[in-house]
C-alpha cells in the first residue's frame, strides 16, 4: 500500500536530527501526560478514604477526565495547526500542573473540577493522536515514528505507576500526584527550550499544512464528512473491539480476576508491568512492519495472535507466578498496542491529510470499546461469580476484528484527495 495522493510532501530541508529532535520531545510529553491516565486507579484508591469522602465521590470527575481524554485530540490537533505545536503543548503540560495543584485542596468539588477538566483535557491534547500528527508532519514513511510515539504513551501509563504506588505507599497519595506534576514540570521546560524552530523546524513545517486556515467548525464538518463514508465506521469497529481487548480489560479486570484466583495484588501489578514493558518492542516493530507490508494483513495476523492469548489465559491465573503467566505477560504485551501503528497507516491512507485528525476520532471509539468491555466484565462476574467468560468473550471480539479487517478494503476517498 502507498500513501494517498493527499499526502503532503516533507519538506527536503527537514533534516534527520530535526526529525530525532520532534519524536524526541513529542515522546517526553506524551508520557508526561499517559502517567497521568493510570494514576486515576491509584488516587481513587486512596484519596477518598484518606479525606473522608463517600464512596464515589470521585466518580464524576474520573468520567468527565475519560470523556475528554477521548474527544480533546481532534481539537487539540486542530489548534496546533492553527496556532502552533509548541505553544499548545506548553498549555496542555500546564494544565495538568495546575490540575495537580488544586487537586491537592480538600474541596470535592474543586477536585472533580480540577481532575475531570483540567487534567482530562491536558492528557487529551498529548495522546497517540499528537503522536500520529508529528509522525505525519515530519516523516514521508511515517510507520516507525509513529510506533515509536504510541509506545511513548504505553511507557507513560505503565512505567511510573509502581513508581507512584511506592511513593504513595511511603509517603501518601499526594507524594504520587506531585511526583506527576513533577515530571510534567520538567517535560514543559525541555519543549520551552528545544521545541523551536532552530531545533526541529516546527515552525517551517507547520506552515506548509494543508489545514493551517481552518477554523474550529472544520473540525466538526471533517468529522460528518468521514462518518459518511463506511470505511470510517469499519476502522472504528475494529478499533473499538481493540479497545475493549486491551485498556477494558487489563485496566480493571486483570487484577481483580488475578487475586480472585489467590494471587497477590503485587504479583499481578508485575504482570501488568511486564505487559507495559514489552509493548515498547511490539509497538515499535509493528510500526517498521506498518512501513514495509500490508496494514490489513499485519493488523489481522496481531488480532489473531492476541485472541490466541487471550483464549489461554484463564487456564493460566493461579495462585503463583508461572513460567506459562510470564510467557502470557510477553506475548500480550508484544501484541497490546501493535494494532496502533496500522490503524494510523489505514487512517492516512484512507482520508489523506485529515488522517491524524480523524484518527483522533477513532480513538475515541477505541475508548468507547474499553468502557464498554468494563460494563461486560461486571455484568459477567455478577452473573457467573467470576470473570472465566470474559477472557472467552475478549478472544472472540478479537477474532471478529481479525476477520473484519482481513475482509475489508481500504480505498482513499475522493474528498480526502482534493482536500489538501
Amino acid at each position: 500500500m502507498t500513501a494517498s495522493p493527499s499526502t503532503p510532501a516533507i519538506d527536503p530541508r527537514v533534516t534527520r536530527a530535526e526529525q530525532r529532535w520532534a519524536v524526541a520531545l513529542a515522546g517526553l510529553a506524551i508520557i508526561a501526560a499517559g502517567s497521568f491516565t493510570t494514576l486515576s486507579g491509584l488516587l481513587m484508591s486512596t484519596l477518598s478514604q484518606a479525606r473522608g469522602w463517600p464512596p464515589g465521590a470521585t466518580a464524576g470527575g474520573v468520567a468527565v477526565n475519560m470523556a475528554l481524554y477521548g474527544v480533546t485530540a481532534p481539537f487539540a490537533l486542530h489548534a496546533m495547526t492553527r496556532y502552533g505545536i509548541r505553544r499548545v503543548v506548553l498549555i496542555a503540560l500546564t494544565a495538568l500542573i495546575a490540575g495537580s495543584a488544586l487537586c491537592l485542596i480538600a474541596n470535592v468539588w474543586l477536585f472533580n473540577l480540577a481532575w475531570g477538566v483540567l487534567v482530562g483535557a491536558g492528557t487529551g491534547a498529548l495522546t497517540m493522536a499528537y503522536g500520529a500528527f508529528v509522525a505525519r508532519l515530519w516523516f514521508t514513511r511515517s510507520g516507525t515514528a509513529s510506533g515509536v510515539l504510541t509506545a511513548a504513551a504505553v511507557v507513560g501509563q505503565f512505567a511510573f505507576l509502581p513508581g507512584w504506588a511506592a511513593l504513595a505507599a511511603r509517603y501518601g497519595w499526594r507524594a504520587a500526584l506531585i511526583g506527576a506534576a513533577g515530571l510534567a514540570a520538567m517535560t514543559m521546560v525541555a519543549q520551552a527550550l528545544f521545541l523551536t524552530e532552530r531545533r526541529t523546524g516546527v515552525a517551517r513545517l507547520r506552515t506548509r499544512h494543508p489545514d493551517r486556515q481552518a477554523r474550529l467548525s472544520d473540525v466538526l464538518a471533517v468529522l460528518r464528512r468521514a462518518t459518511g463514508e463506511p470505511t470510517f465506521w469499519l476502522i472504528a469497529v475494529h478499533f473499538a473491539l481493540c479497545g475493549a481487548t486491551t485498556n477494558g480489560l487489563m485496566w480493571s479486570h486483570f487484577t481483580p480476576a488475578a487475586t480472585a484466583h489467590g494471587m497477590p495484588a503485587e504479583t499481578a501489578s508485575f504482570i501488568l508491568l511486564l505487559i507495559g514493558l514489552f509493548n515498547v518492542p511490539g509497538t515499535i516493530a509493528a510500526g517498521w512492519l506498518s512501513d514495509r507490508m500490508n496494514r490489513a494483513t499485519l493488523l489481522a495476523v496481531v488480532f489473531g495472535l492476541r485472541a490466541a492469548t487471550l483464549f489461554a489465559l484463564p487456564w493460566l491465573l493461579g495462585q503463583t507466578m508461572t513460567p506459562a503467566l510470564l510467557a502470557f505477560g510477553i506475548l500480550f504485551g508484544l501484541f497490546d498496542v501493535a494494532t496502533v501503528p496500522p490503524v494510523i497507516a489505514l487512517s492516512n491512507r484512507v482520508f489523506g491529510a485529515h488522517g491524524p485528525a480523524i484518527f483522533a476520532w477513532l480513538n475515541a471509539a477505541h475508548q468507547l470499546g474499553a468502557g464498554a468491555m468494563v460494563l461486560a466484565g461486571g455484568l459477567i462476574a455478577a452473573v457467573t461469580g467470576n470473570l472465566f467468560g470474559l477472557w472467552l468473550l475478549a478472544g472472540m471480539a478479537c477474532l471478529t476484528a481479525a476477520v473484519l479487517v482481513h475482509a475489508s478494503r481500504y480505498r482513499p476517498v475522493a474528498w480526502a484527495d482534493t482536500s489538501g
